[in-house]
């Protein structure tokens, strides 16, 4: 098989056509129409390890004709002598999100994260400042998420407020909607058309690097 022809496969199985794949690891639209018009010859290798990471398949599985090699091989401990470590997989953390560029693109990314493959998420972050104690999220803690433009009426979202990446649990009502802190220190923000506040995504869940993961 062709590697255009594996990601044919891979995007069938996932139910996503080129846009959402685009959308989804963070890959220019145009860079993957030109992987079917253009050929894979000349593949960047951070694209390579991005379309690896988002189909959780090796990079040989995506360059080299061959079919079998869908994952990282696997060796099973002997039972009762090593403890098996959860199932993890990458996501890209995110630190910023500039205006013009995919979510996921290289300019927005600080680093990848390894996240347990329970938590089904898109993103990381790593959470700063108190605005959120009441739902025990500290500074310094990961955030697990999904993206979106738009949540449900009180979901917990990361948004841009001032140029920066934060949590907020989401009001909506007929007429605006407004962002909510989880400390009566911080006043409420209402988004307005034309305004610097986005939605980037539903929070999941988070990480308290001296605890365990918790869900929303």
């Amino acid at each position: 098989m062709t590697m255009t022809e594996k990601l044919d496969e891979l995007m069938a199985e996932r139910g996503i056509n080129k846009s959402q794949l685009s959308r989804l690891s963070g890959i220019p639209y145009m860079t993957i129409v030109n992987f079917y018009e253009k050929g894979t010859e000349n593949i960047k290798r951070s694209t390579l390890v991005k379309l690896s990471r988002y189909f959780e398949v090796t990079v040989d599985y995506l360059i080299i004709d061959e079919e079998t090699r869908r994952a990282y091989p696997s060796v099973s401990p002997k039972s009762g002598t090593i403890t098996a470590l959860p199932t993890s997989i990458v996501k890209p953390r995110i630190y910023r999100a500039l205006k013009g560029y995919p979510l996921l693109d290289d300019q927005n990314v600080a680093c990848y994260d390894e996240v347990p493959q329970s938590i089904r998420c898109d993103f990381t972050m790593r959470f700063s400042g108190d605005s959120m104690k009441k739902l025990n999220i500290n500074d310094g803690d990961i955030v697990y998420a999904n993206m979106s433009d738009d949540v449900r009426s009180h979901e917990v979202a990361v948004v841009v407020l001032d140029g920066s990446l934060t949590l907020r649990r989401v009001y909506k009502n007929d007429n605006q909607i407004v962002l909510m802190a989880e400390n009566p220190a911080f006043a409420p923000v209402v988004m307005r058309a034309g305004s610097n506040m986005r939605i980037l995504g539903k929070a999941v869940a988070f990480l308290n690097p001296n605890a365990m993961e918790s869900p929303f």
